[in-house]
């Protein structure tokens, strides 16, 4: 009897894992569909609409229909997840229900806006294709003198190189057009992006220094009053013209919607998941996208999403073939991000902690590049145009 597999989710996690799944199929001659749900038309690479903002990418450089996944054999439908039903292996959507013999839930992460007083009253973000239009839009209309302020709410947050990189591409963005702007960079942490050891976080404080940015660690955040344009911490208040705001993440609604084997014990803002990706209960469901990397000790970027998938899917064949043990999270992983009009490169292995029963982090900075910049828009675009055509 053919396996359904059923991807929820068309994002990066999801994409992968059909991918790697579907090439399984194929080499092994097992007897199995893959089917991917999305609530869009549209697979897209989220890390190019700060391009869209920056006005070096529109809309259809970041995306690529669903569709285009039949082409390697991938079924695909567009319907929005409500909730997973895992007693009867049924994934329930608004336009009708899925079966499934095996499962991998890549439904990313929803965001709380209104965690915060205020924070879903003002401020612009990049974190989706309508957020980044409005983005650029109000990018446009800052004038000499003006201050953008970058807030960081809380620990963790998607895309963690994103605030420094943002702020020092923003200050090149504004030079490079003779405005002067004031760019501050709001932070809970004590140091920028910590967790990555001080090799980055210092390379990436002495960018900040470079492209004049005042740099605020160890800012809580209360709440935000646009009446007077101010952010208010616990250690002091900020005045902007413009606020651009990272999104609190929050556990997908689906997955809240599915019941509390779905909701991690200790942090209801994610999805529990083992280190080789399975869920803890249901040994047929995989766990890959940011709403179950934290309890896997990882940490919230598209590099990390990838290798779970990876893993995942690598499981997945395992089962319907056999053959070989267990898959755990490949290491390491490299990153690209934006330092002012150049770029930079780091590598952060993932070693398994069996005490604590998670991954742990090593990363390293490997250097500063005239072209990284550029490798990596095109390695974004590439990824896009390998769907679309």
């Amino acid at each position: 009897m053919t396996k359904r597999i059923v991807i929820a989710g068309g994002g990066i996690g999801g994409y992968v894992a059909a991918k790697r799944i579907v090439d399984g199929i194929k080499q092994s001659g097992a007897d199995a569909e893959v089917t991917v749900i999305n609530k869009d038309p549209y697979h897209f690479m989220p890390p190019l609409f700060f391009d869209v903002a920056l006005g070096y990418a529109t809309s259809d450089d970041t995306r690529a229909p669903i569709q285009n996944m039949e082409k390697y054999g991938i079924k695909a439908a567009v319907d929005e997840i409500q909730s997973i039903d895992a007693a009867n292996r049924t994934v329930v959507g608004a336009r009708g229900k899925y079966q499934y013999d095996y499962l991998v839930v890549a439904l990313g992460i929803d965001y709380g806006w209104s965690a915060y007083p205020g924070l879903d009253k003002d401020g612009v973000h990049n974190y989706d294709l309508d957020g980044a239009i409005k983005m650029k839009e109000a990018l446009n209309q800052v004038k000499d003198g003006q201050n953008i302020t970058i807030l960081i709410p809380e620990l963790p947050f998607r895309c963690g190189i994103y605030p420094y990189e943002a702020a020092t591409a923003l200050s090149a963005f504004f030079r490079a057009r003779n405005k002067k702007v004031s760019i501050r960079l709001i932070d809970p942490m004590p140091a920028p992006i910590a967790p990555l050891g001080p090799s980055i976080s210092r390379f990436l404080a002495d960018q900040l220094e470079q492209y004049g940015v005042e740099y605020v660690p160890n800012s809580k955040l209360r709440e935000v009053d646009p009446s007077k344009k101010e952010v208010i911490t616990a250690s002091g208040e900020f005045k902007y013209d413009l606020l651009v705001k990272v999104p609190p993440p929050r556990l997908p609604k689906a997955l809240a919607n599915s019941g509390e084997d779905f909701v991690f014990k200790q942090d209801p803002r994610w999805a529990p998941a083992l280190p080789n990706a399975r869920h803890p209960k249901y040994d047929d469901i995989y766990m890959v996208s940011e709403h179950s990397l934290p309890p896997m000790g990882i940490g919230l970027a598209g590099v990390f999403v990838e290798s779970v998938a990876i893993t995942a899917a690598t499981n997945i064949v395992s089962d319907l073939i056999g053959g070989f043990g267990p898959s755990f999270v490949p290491s390491p992983v490299s990153c690209v991000g934006y330092a002012g009009d150049k770029g930079w490169a780091g590598t952060c292995e993932l070693p398994f902690d069996p005490n604590k029963g998670t991954y742990a982090f090593k990363c390293y900075f490997t250097g500063v590049y005239s072209i990284g910049r550029l490798l990596k828009q095109s390695f974004y675009h590439g990824w896009i145009d390998g769907l679309k055509f």
